[in-house]
């Protein structure tokens, strides 16, 4: 199952946007308020619950300056690859959005695949009125 997000406009540079998501104690400002719990963050990893699921979110790769790549904990119920993509639009200007890869079956797919996409278009557009 692959989820895109919808691209969200930032006035920030690629680059202060690439360093503000570098670090995942920064997802949390992203989280939609009061629908999370139990938040733990480092420079590297994060985990948190949301309806009942407990998430892990840890680094795996990165592009410098375009592409961030998280990988679900061993923790996570679902197994899956979260890539954020930044595209710089301008000198103080930038586009990012989320592509979610889960390995899910059909059951679970029909159970998580709206509340992902929401949550995934939730922090893109969030992402447009942090303040780096």
């Amino acid at each position: 199952m692959n989820i895109e997000s919808t691209k969200t406009s930032i006035a920030n540079s690629q680059k202060a946007v690439y360093d503000y998501l570098m670090d995942l104690n920064n997802v949390e400002s992203l989280l939609p308020e009061g629908k999370f719990t139990e938040w733990k963050g480092s420079y590297d990893e994060c985990s948190f619950k949301m309806q009942g699921f407990s998430l892990t979110l840890k680094k795996e790769s990165s592009t410098p300056n375009s592409e961030i790549k998280l990988i679900s904990g061993e923790d996570s119920p679902i197994d899956f690859d979260l890539s954020i993509f930044i595209e710089e639009k301008g000198e103080v200007s930038s586009e990012a959005f989320l592509i979610c890869e889960a390995r899910v079956n059909t059951f679970l797919k029909m159970m998580i695949e709206k509340p992902l996409t929401s949550l995934f278009n939730h922090m893109s557009e969030k992402l447009s009125r942090v303040s780096l």
